[in-house]
């Protein structure tokens, strides 16, 4: 859409949250959350591979805990642009790394980076004896790899340049966080693998680090608070729109986004559960909002904050 089509104020471009009911709608929250547990359950039970958790979880970014301060000290603001990286790299000095998700939170005094990594859930913490399994203690290691990373100051600044993308919070703390999404519940109950599964879960909570989150692929669940996230991937260009929520919704807010992502045209293909209808208005109200963005220079007032 040319700016040119667009209603105009003495300040530049309006365009208006669009509240007509006949729109096409998202899908429903609850009907989401019924349909994706559903499913995700399903997945577990048929002792999926790696790969498998990572591309549902990337088409259901909802799912992947971290994004609204859920996890860590900070991130009440929300992730920058709703967004949550599929396989970002660590690069710079020392070894390069590769976590499977990282959202990037914000509060007013930190930035906190999330970085998730994700096993096979069939994957066992213990023994039978009751010593941490070989693939616990590699998969725990890498926690302290990213740790690692993080403490040297280059790569903090290579980081801060890389991943954030707006000056509002590009000075402040950063504070990372480290979430491990390992095994399946089943292990730490009563009449399972173990004979004193309590004791072996507080064994293992008890090596779990202050920046350290545990947690089995059975205690994920979709967060409304994220249901506008996006998947993106970070290219040689910048960050791209991978993959969008089912439940995701455009508004005024979107538009320095939209600036900073370009097209979501093929991250809407991917979504799931979402009409061929939905995802036309979506791409066209997601580049409406673009063209408002770059005429207005984010200078101007927008009149709503409305979700569409």
């Amino acid at each position: 859409m040319s700016t040119d089509d667009l209603p105009q104020s003495g300040i530049g471009p309006l365009l208006v949250p669009d509240d007509d009911p006949n729109r096409p709608m998202h899908i429903e929250w609850q009907t989401y959350d019924r349909r994706v547990l559903k499913r995700w359950n399903d997945l577990l039970e048929s002792n999926p591979e790696e790969l498998e958790i990572q591309e549902f979880l990337e088409l259901n970014p909802a799912m992947i805990p971290g994004g609204s301060g859920d996890i860590g000290p900070g991130g009440h603001h929300g992730s920058e642009m709703g967004a949550v990286f599929r396989k970002p790299r660590l690069s710079g000095a020392g070894r390069e790394f590769e976590p499977d998700f990282m959202w990037v939170t914000r509060s007013t005094a930190l930035i906190t980076p999330i970085l998730i990594e994700i096993e096979k859930p069939s994957k066992r913490w213990f023994k039978q004896d009751g010593t941490p399994t070989q693939d616990f203690t590699h998969a725990h290691d890498q926690l302290n790899d990213w740790r690692a990373w993080f403490s040297r100051d280059q790569n903090s600044a290579i980081f801060r340049d890389r991943f954030l993308f707006f000056d509002d919070y590009s000075n402040r703390r950063l504070e990372p966080q480290f979430v491990l999404i390992y095994g399946r519940k089943s292990e730490f109950e009563v009449g399972g693998r173990h004979t004193d599964p309590d004791s072996l879960r507080r064994k293992r909570d008890s090596q779990r680090l202050p920046d350290e989150t545990f947690m089995t692929f059975d205690s994920l669940r979709p967060r409304h608070d994220v249901s506008s996230s996006i998947t993106i991937t970070m290219t040689a260009q910048g960050p791209k729109p991978f993959a969008v929520s089912p439940t995701f919704c455009t508004g005024s807010s979107v538009g320095p986004y939209a600036v900073k992502l370009g097209p979501l045209d093929e991250a809407l293909d991917r979504a799931e559960m979402m009409s061929a209808d939905r995802r036309e208005y979506l791409a066209d109200r997601w580049m409406s909002w673009r063209a408002v963005e770059e005429a207005r220079m984010g200078r101007s007032r927008f009149e709503s904050t409305g979700r569409e």
